[in-house]
């Protein structure tokens, strides 16, 4: 008998959970309009489970589905720890319901539990697959600009300007300031780490939990480096 053409295997994927608070819908839009405003290229088609268990109301679903998908995210389901009926209702309107036990929880510090979007931390494959070798770049990366360290990590001499990105499967280290977007452990390494002479930057990323500027007070316009702990991201003074 010939082989099947299909398969279907368990595996993991990281998932972005939106926390709901409210059910004014107009709030929500314009919380996440907001969000999104703030780093449009790394919400661009996320997949999102929308968690409605701090909800004491219900809920129009189909237009948080609709609302989801207008702004350009890629709509998965519900979880949330919420009654059976609910979740019965929830799959007999033709939506999924993601049990929360999928999904990793974590203590967030006080300006990450105001984020509206939440990242758990990302499956990772085994250290000594992150042996890496490294991408060196001589000079700015001006606004507009992406440089990606594939199975590298990246080692810029100058600074990254607001606008730009750079992105490594490794460790990042900009001699110069961070202005823009820096994304380390892009294809799963929760060890990655980022070091730059002046941080500024839009948006930091490891592994798939990510700050944006707001989160980066404590070490604003310092030498500094960023890494994670437990699926939590921590800043330290580099010198």
């Amino acid at each position: 008998m010939a082989d099947a053409s299909i398969e279907f295997k368990g595996t993991s994927f990281t998932l972005s959970v939106l926390h709901i608070k409210t059910a004014e819908l107009a709030n929500i839009r314009a919380d996440l309009v907001k969000k999104v405003s703030q780093a449009p290229d790394f919400f661009y088609l996320v997949p999102i489970v929308v968690n409605i268990e701090q909800l004491d109301c219900s809920i129009d679903y189909q237009a948080v589905k609709s609302l989801i998908e207008e702004l350009k995210f890629t709509f998965v389901g519900f979880t949330g720890a919420v009654g059976n009926e609910q979740r019965k209702l929830i799959r007999e309107l033709g939506f999924s319901f993601v049990n929360t036990s999928k999904i990793e929880h974590s203590q967030k510090n006080p300006q990450e539990q105001q984020a509206l979007v939440k990242e758990p931390q990302a499956i990772t494959a085994s250290p000594e697959k992150h042996l890496f070798t490294d991408k060196i770049h001589r000079g700015q990366i001006r606004s507009g600009q992406q440089i990606y360290a594939k199975a590298q990590n990246l080692v810029v001499i100058g600074s990254v300007s607001a606008g730009a990105e750079v992105i490594a499967d490794g460790n990042i280290h900009i001699y110069g300031s961070l202005r823009g977007r820096a994304i380390a452990g892009a294809q799963g390494h929760d060890k990655a780490q980022i070091y730059c002479q002046n941080l500024e930057a839009e948006l930091v990323s490891i592994n798939g939990n990510y700050w944006l500027s707001e989160s980066m007070e404590q070490h604003w316009g310092s030498p500094a480096f960023i890494n994670l702990t437990d699926s939590e991201l921590s800043s330290a003074k580099l010198i």
